[in-house]
């Protein structure tokens, strides 16, 4: 299965880099490219139940509210593009420098 969680920030509250870096260390998901936040499948209810459960954890206190949408199976599935991508441990040498 996969669930699909769509995240609304206030901006009063956490910055939304700083919940992608909490949801990254915390949870392993990173922000998709897509019409939604956040992806991950799962197989049992206890994934499901443990994921959405350090989702939660994450987000409680921050000002951020969220969404969660399951589906089955996708025939048209993609698996989503991670948002920032994972920066190199060596940084690029921009040709401008």
């Amino acid at each position: 299965m996969h669930s699909y969680v769509d995240l609304y920030f206030s901006p009063d509250g956490v910055s939304p880099l700083d919940i992608a870096d909490r949801l990254r260390s915390m949870v392993g998901l990173s922000f998709v490219v897509g019409s939604h936040d956040l992806a991950f499948e799962w197989d049992t209810v206890e994934q499901f139940r443990n994921t959405l459960e350090k989702i939660h954890e994450v987000l409680k206190g921050t000002g951020v509210r969220y969404r969660v949408e399951t589906v089955a199976e996708e025939p048209q599935f993609v698996p989503p593009v991670a948002w920032p991508p994972v920066l190199p441990h060596n940084p690029s040498t921009h040709p401008g420098f």
